[in-house]
């Protein structure tokens, strides 16, 4: 469930993407540079997202974002994840995702994760060295500790990789590719946006941009064989806010939906009726093409 819900800013829905290639050398690998447009999340700013399971709510996730408290010239993003009380009965998670990083160039300095998943706990440290074009990332578990390093010229992470794609254009027929470091595992991404819908959400009927993520490359092959389809949809304006994120589970679907929005203005609702604004978004729901 981790890697859906990180999709909700783009990338998170990417890990779970499906695969396209066969693997290739992690040395080979290599992604275009893009230059930050306008950075769409701004600190203080926070997004609230409802995780459902075939319709049935199953968890909760917190976006935001923070000054670094030592030094003006980076940001701190973070991530919240937790399962509901009914679903701590069989599967219970507490995910934590805090990732520092540039506030003009987004380059990430480094990237920190706890995985909290029944009594399991695990914790990630993620080293960007962008002068060496080296990536070094350690995994601590109870039992033992593991090491890898990777080489990238344009490495992201979990935060900033979706924080670059949404300061995009995101023009229908585009295809922009990310290489982006969570955990252990190196994905490299690519996002098709392929057309402009009108979504019904929680929070109102908007405009939208659907995009289309597909794993190109996975260094894990475990991660790789578990790939799902899924599609996000941000809005269309400058802001490219996420709202809705649905990805293929064993069993039907999980969507992720943005419901709750501090410090942030959201577009106007084409339909701003009491009915709608309230309205819970339908699953299986097709959105509606827009000209």
């Amino acid at each position: 469930m981790v890697p859906i819900i990180l999709a909700i800013i783009i990338l998170f829905a990417s890990l779970a993407g499906r695969a396209v290639a066969s693997e290739t050398p992690r040395e080979v690998v290599e992604t275009p540079t893009y230059t930050p447009g306008r950075i769409p999340f701004h600190p203080g700013q926070r997004l609230t997202y409802q995780v459902s399971w075939s319709g049935f709510p199953a968890a909760g996730a917190t976006i935001l974002m923070r000054p670094d408290d030592d030094n003006p010239g980076l940001l701190t993003g973070e991530i919240n994840i937790s399962t509901n009380k009914l679903v701590d009965v069989v599967y219970r998670m507490r995910d934590y995702v805090r990732e520092n990083f540039n506030r003009s160039s987004l380059l990430p300095r480094d990237v920190y994760i706890k995985q909290s998943q029944n009594k399991r706990g695990d914790e990630y440290v993620i080293k960007f060295d962008h002068q060496a074009g080296v990536v070094d990332m350690v995994r601590h578990t109870p039992r033992k500790t593991e090491h890898v390093k990777f080489k990238s010229p344009n490495p992201l992470g979990p935060i900033t990789g979706p924080l670059m794609a949404l300061s995009q254009p995101l023009t229908p027929g585009d295809t922009l590719v990310f290489d982006v470091f969570v955990g252990e595992n190196r994905y490299v991404i690519a996002l098709k946006v392929e057309q402009r819908e009108r979504l019904r959400t929680a929070l109102g009927v908007f405009n939208t941009v659907r995009i289309k993520p597909t794993m190109m490359y996975v260094s894990n092959k475990a991660a790789r064989d578990k790939a799902r389809e899924v599609t996000v949809w941000v809005t269309d304006d400058e802001r490219h806010l996420p709202l809705r994120v649905r990805a293929e589970a064993f069993i039907g679907y999980i969507i992720a939906d943005l419901v709750q929005v501090a410090g942030i203005d959201l577009p106007e609702s084409i339909d701003p009726s009491p009915a709608t604004a309230g309205a819970s978004p339908s699953p299986s729901a097709s959105p509606t093409p827009t000209p």
